[in-house]
Protein backbone atom coordinates (compact mmCIF):
# COMPACT_ATOMS: atom_id res chain seq x y z
CA UNK A 1 0.00 0.00 0.00
CA UNK A 2 0.98 3.64 -0.44
CA UNK A 3 -0.63 7.01 0.37
CA UNK A 4 0.46 10.07 -1.87
CA UNK A 5 -1.08 13.36 -1.70
CA UNK A 6 -1.21 15.28 -5.04
CA UNK A 7 -0.69 18.13 -2.56
CA UNK A 8 3.42 17.18 -2.25
CA UNK A 9 5.13 20.11 -2.77
CA UNK A 10 7.61 20.22 -5.59
CA UNK A 11 10.98 19.21 -5.45
CA UNK A 12 14.56 20.23 -7.56
CA UNK A 13 15.30 18.33 -10.11
CA UNK A 14 17.80 15.89 -9.34
CA UNK A 15 21.03 14.74 -11.32
CA UNK A 16 22.55 11.81 -12.92
CA UNK A 17 21.98 8.45 -11.51
CA UNK A 18 24.63 5.85 -10.84
CA UNK A 19 23.84 2.69 -10.05
CA UNK A 20 26.04 0.15 -7.69
CA UNK A 21 25.03 -3.68 -6.75
CA UNK A 22 23.89 -2.89 -2.75
CA UNK A 23 26.52 -2.35 -0.53
CA UNK A 24 29.37 -2.31 -3.21
CA UNK A 25 31.73 0.74 -2.75
CA UNK A 26 30.37 3.56 -3.98
CA UNK A 27 33.92 4.08 -6.47
CA UNK A 28 33.13 1.28 -8.17
CA UNK A 29 29.91 1.69 -10.34
CA UNK A 30 27.68 -1.11 -11.37
CA UNK A 31 28.38 -2.07 -15.13
CA UNK A 32 24.83 -2.14 -15.90
CA UNK A 33 22.03 0.41 -16.76
CA UNK A 34 18.43 1.12 -15.61
CA UNK A 35 16.35 -1.04 -17.73
CA UNK A 36 13.04 -1.68 -18.27
CA UNK A 37 10.65 -3.18 -15.88
CA UNK A 38 12.89 -2.20 -13.09
CA UNK A 39 10.94 -1.33 -9.79
CA UNK A 40 12.11 2.26 -7.91
CA UNK A 41 11.45 2.24 -4.52
CA UNK A 42 11.26 5.38 -2.40
CA UNK A 43 11.10 6.91 1.01
CA UNK A 44 9.19 9.93 0.38
CA UNK A 45 9.16 12.86 2.92
CA UNK A 46 4.89 13.02 2.81
CA UNK A 47 4.29 13.90 6.40
CA UNK A 48 2.40 11.52 8.87
CA UNK A 49 1.00 8.86 6.26
CA UNK A 50 3.93 8.18 4.74
CA UNK A 51 5.29 7.31 8.21
CA UNK A 52 2.39 5.01 9.23
CA UNK A 53 3.25 3.01 5.60
CA UNK A 54 6.74 2.40 7.16
CA UNK A 55 5.74 1.88 10.67
CA UNK A 56 2.98 -1.01 9.86
CA UNK A 57 5.38 -2.53 6.70
CA UNK A 58 8.72 -2.92 7.45
CA UNK A 59 11.11 -3.13 5.19
CA UNK A 60 13.82 -5.79 5.41
CA UNK A 61 17.79 -4.75 5.98
CA UNK A 62 16.80 -1.46 7.39
CA UNK A 63 14.90 -0.26 4.13
CA UNK A 64 12.52 2.38 4.65
CA UNK A 65 10.10 2.32 1.52
CA UNK A 66 6.52 3.42 1.72
CA UNK A 67 6.57 4.34 -2.56
CA UNK A 68 7.13 2.32 -5.79
CA UNK A 69 6.58 2.46 -9.23
CA UNK A 70 8.01 0.98 -12.57
CA UNK A 71 10.50 2.26 -14.75
CA UNK A 72 9.80 2.66 -18.64
CA UNK A 73 11.65 4.19 -21.54
CA UNK A 74 9.70 6.10 -24.32
CA UNK A 75 11.52 8.08 -27.10
CA UNK A 76 14.52 7.45 -25.37
CA UNK A 77 13.86 8.98 -21.72
CA UNK A 78 13.14 7.24 -18.72
CA UNK A 79 9.39 7.30 -16.79
CA UNK A 80 8.17 5.74 -13.97
CA UNK A 81 4.12 4.74 -14.07
CA UNK A 82 3.36 5.35 -10.70
CA UNK A 83 -0.07 5.45 -8.93
CA UNK A 84 -0.04 8.50 -7.16
CA UNK A 85 -1.89 11.32 -6.18
CA UNK A 86 -5.36 11.39 -8.00
CA UNK A 87 -4.29 8.37 -10.66
CA UNK A 88 -1.59 6.23 -12.04
CA UNK A 89 0.33 8.44 -14.04
CA UNK A 90 3.82 8.21 -16.49
CA UNK A 91 6.29 10.67 -14.34
CA UNK A 92 9.46 12.25 -15.95
CA UNK A 93 12.29 9.54 -13.87
CA UNK A 94 13.72 13.36 -12.97
CA UNK A 95 10.86 14.49 -10.99
CA UNK A 96 10.51 10.95 -9.21
CA UNK A 97 14.09 10.92 -7.96
CA UNK A 98 13.75 14.14 -6.91
CA UNK A 99 10.97 13.71 -3.89
CA UNK A 100 12.89 11.46 -2.09
CA UNK A 101 15.18 14.00 -0.04
CA UNK A 102 17.96 11.31 0.40
CA UNK A 103 20.64 10.78 -1.99
CA UNK A 104 20.49 6.75 -1.82
CA UNK A 105 17.50 5.80 -4.03
CA UNK A 106 17.18 1.88 -4.68
CA UNK A 107 16.44 0.24 -7.58
CA UNK A 108 14.61 -3.55 -7.55
CA UNK A 109 15.41 -5.88 -10.60
CA UNK A 110 12.85 -9.05 -10.45
CA UNK A 111 14.72 -11.92 -11.24
CA UNK A 112 13.29 -12.95 -14.87
CA UNK A 113 14.01 -12.73 -18.15
CA UNK A 114 14.41 -9.23 -19.71
CA UNK A 115 11.88 -10.04 -22.08
CA UNK A 116 9.49 -9.98 -19.22
CA UNK A 117 10.56 -7.26 -17.46
CA UNK A 118 10.04 -5.22 -21.01
CA UNK A 119 6.07 -7.06 -20.77
CA UNK A 120 5.81 -5.80 -17.15
CA UNK A 121 6.74 -2.25 -18.23
CA UNK A 122 4.21 -2.59 -20.86
CA UNK A 123 1.70 -4.03 -19.39
CA UNK A 124 2.07 -0.93 -16.47
CA UNK A 125 1.23 1.42 -18.98
CA UNK A 126 -2.31 0.33 -19.68
CA UNK A 127 -2.78 1.41 -16.31
CA UNK A 128 -2.34 5.44 -17.06
CA UNK A 129 -5.54 6.66 -15.97
CA UNK A 130 -6.44 4.26 -13.17
CA UNK A 131 -8.00 6.28 -10.11
CA UNK A 132 -5.80 6.05 -7.14
CA UNK A 133 -7.20 3.40 -5.02
CA UNK A 134 -7.54 4.92 -1.53
CA UNK A 135 -8.84 2.52 0.94
CA UNK A 136 -6.63 0.11 -0.59
CA UNK A 137 -9.12 -2.33 -1.60
CA UNK A 138 -8.53 -5.13 -3.95
CA UNK A 139 -10.80 -7.12 -6.43
CA UNK A 140 -11.73 -3.07 -8.25
CA UNK A 141 -10.47 -1.30 -10.79
CA UNK A 142 -8.62 1.63 -8.94
CA UNK A 143 -5.08 0.79 -8.14
CA UNK A 144 -2.13 1.91 -5.59
CA UNK A 145 1.53 1.47 -5.81
CA UNK A 146 2.56 -1.21 -4.96
CA UNK A 147 -0.79 -2.92 -6.19
CA UNK A 148 0.15 -1.42 -9.97
CA UNK A 149 3.82 -2.90 -9.69
CA UNK A 150 1.99 -6.69 -8.71
CA UNK A 151 -0.59 -5.86 -11.55
CA UNK A 152 2.17 -5.18 -14.01
CA UNK A 153 4.09 -8.15 -13.37
CA UNK A 154 1.78 -10.40 -14.58
CA UNK A 155 2.36 -9.98 -18.34
CA UNK A 156 0.93 -13.74 -18.52
CA UNK A 157 -1.35 -13.65 -16.56
CA UNK A 158 0.72 -15.58 -12.79
CA UNK A 159 1.87 -12.73 -10.91
CA UNK A 160 5.44 -12.82 -9.91
CA UNK A 161 4.60 -11.47 -6.42
CA UNK A 162 2.03 -12.69 -3.78
CA UNK A 163 -0.66 -11.15 -1.81
CA UNK A 164 -0.40 -11.03 1.97
CA UNK A 165 -2.72 -9.93 4.82
CA UNK A 166 -2.34 -6.25 5.21
CA UNK A 167 -2.21 -5.01 8.58
CA UNK A 168 -2.09 -1.91 10.24
CA UNK A 169 -0.65 -2.14 13.54
CA UNK A 170 2.37 -1.08 14.85
CA UNK A 171 3.63 -3.08 18.14
CA UNK A 172 0.26 -4.66 18.15
CA UNK A 173 -1.42 -1.49 17.71
CA UNK A 174 -3.63 -0.23 14.94
CA UNK A 175 -1.60 2.96 14.14
CA UNK A 176 -3.39 6.52 14.91
CA UNK A 177 -2.56 7.80 11.54
CA UNK A 178 -4.56 5.10 9.66
CA UNK A 179 -7.31 5.12 13.03
CA UNK A 180 -7.81 8.87 11.46
CA UNK A 181 -7.59 7.69 8.09
CA UNK A 182 -10.24 5.12 8.02
CA UNK A 183 -12.45 7.20 10.21
CA UNK A 184 -12.11 9.76 7.62
CA UNK A 185 -13.20 7.54 4.51
CA UNK A 186 -16.40 6.07 6.97
CA UNK A 187 -14.92 2.59 6.01
CA UNK A 188 -13.95 -0.17 8.50
CA UNK A 189 -10.03 -0.76 8.28
CA UNK A 190 -9.24 -3.47 6.02
CA UNK A 191 -6.59 -5.41 9.04
CA UNK A 192 -6.15 -8.79 7.12
CA UNK A 193 -7.43 -8.40 3.55
CA UNK A 194 -4.84 -9.71 0.93
CA UNK A 195 -2.82 -6.95 -0.42
CA UNK A 196 0.62 -5.81 -1.17
CA UNK A 197 2.50 -2.86 -0.03
CA UNK A 198 6.41 -1.45 -1.21
CA UNK A 199 8.27 -3.54 1.25
CA UNK A 200 6.68 -6.87 0.43
CA UNK A 201 7.73 -6.30 -2.53
CA UNK A 202 10.66 -5.42 -1.94
CA UNK A 203 11.20 -8.57 0.56
CA UNK A 204 10.38 -10.79 -2.08
CA UNK A 205 13.59 -13.17 -3.13
CA UNK A 206 12.09 -12.51 -6.86
CA UNK A 207 14.01 -9.04 -6.33
CA UNK A 208 17.68 -8.34 -6.55
CA UNK A 209 18.76 -4.73 -5.85
CA UNK A 210 21.10 -1.63 -6.79
CA UNK A 211 21.57 1.15 -5.42
CA UNK A 212 21.19 4.59 -6.36
CA UNK A 213 23.13 7.47 -5.75
CA UNK A 214 21.70 10.92 -6.60
CA UNK A 215 24.74 13.75 -7.83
Amino acid sequence: MSFLSSRLLPFAAAGFLLLFPENAPAQKPFSGKLQPGDILFQNLPCGGMCDAIIATTPCANDRRFNHCGVAVKDSGKWFVVEAIGKEVQKTPLEKFTARDTSQKLFIGRARTSGNFRKKAAQKSLHYLGRPYDSPFLPGDSALYCSELVWESFAPHGQKLFSLQPMTFKANGKTHPVWQAYYAALKQPIPEGVPGINPCAIANSPEVRFFSVWKR
